[in-house]
């Protein structure tokens, strides 16, 4: 059910943690070692970053598999930041294959992507969850994705006010059920200042680097390498990262 990584620190190439690691974002297109669901995510990829030109983020998405897209892999060698993300998709159930339903997702300055799915999304869960989006943002859907949906329900509530780290858990709650263990909810949520990840149901794990008074965060679905300083974050438990550092809260 997809992989993905987040990085946040000093700007450097993005191709050294997603292509140039022992155990890449490339590698686990095919032999994914921690996810839930096979080995295999090929449904395609994308990654996004911000740069000083912009508050927004920009992104590179595709629907063809990673190792066999040359056009993203020569623009992903190209491009340094010290805020990204990339994420490989193996869709959910009854999903098509489409451009539309790989992360990122990007909604103004805001960027997120899911590893995991929704259970009994195209069984009528879908349907009802689709009601409760505002109709500007329900119409502003490209695809058929959950994690497309799950992305507006957040920002609707972003825009209502809320606290984003709360409003990933309230989306999330009711869609895993009583005994938390519908469907997988791990999101990834940034605005540039400040990046927000979640465990509910699949790996997670964190590296936090301290060098010349600097401080980088990678968080991933799973190591990309077998060095140590990797840290299995715990089920149900949301991370916030920001200049002041990484935060665990449990839920």
């Amino acid at each position: 059910m997809c992989r993905h990584l987040a990085y946040w620190g000093p700007a450097r190439p993005l191709a050294e943690l997603i292509v140039d690691t022992p155990h890449s974002l490339v590698d686990q297109c095919t032999a994914a070692r921690h996810q839930s669901s096979g080995c295999e995510n090929p449904d395609g990829w994308g990654f996004g970053f911000y740069d000083s030109e912009s508050p927004s983020p920009r992104r590179y998405r595709t629907s063809v598999d990673m190792p066999a897209d040359v056009a993203g892999m020569s623009q992903l060698a190209d491009t340094c930041s010290g805020r990204f993300m990339a994420h490989i998709r193996h869709k959910s159930p009854g999903a098509p294959v489409e451009v539309e339903g790989n992360a990122p997702f990007v909604d103004g300055r805001w960027m997120f992507a899911h590893n995991g799915f929704a259970a009994d999304w195209f069984e009528g869960v879908g349907a009802a969850t689709l009601q409760g989006l505002s109709p500007a943002r329900r119409a502003r859907l490209h695809g058929h994705a959950d994690s497309e949906a799950l992305f507006g329900l957040v920002m609707d509530r972003i825009d209502a006010g809320n606290e984003p780290a709360a409003a990933m858990v309230e989306v999330i709650e009711p869609l895993s059920g009583p005994d938390r263990d519908r469907g997988r909810f791990n999101f990834l949520l940034t605005d540039g200042n400040q990046l927000l990840a979640t465990r509910w149901g699949n790996s997670l794990y964190l590296r936090v680097d301290e060098a010349n008074g600097a401080r980088a965060v990678i968080v991933a679905s799973e190591p990309f390498d077998d060095a140590a300083g990797w840290d299995v974050v715990p089920d149900h438990t949301l991370l916030r990262i920001d200049a002041d550092g990484v935060e665990l809260l449990a839920h």
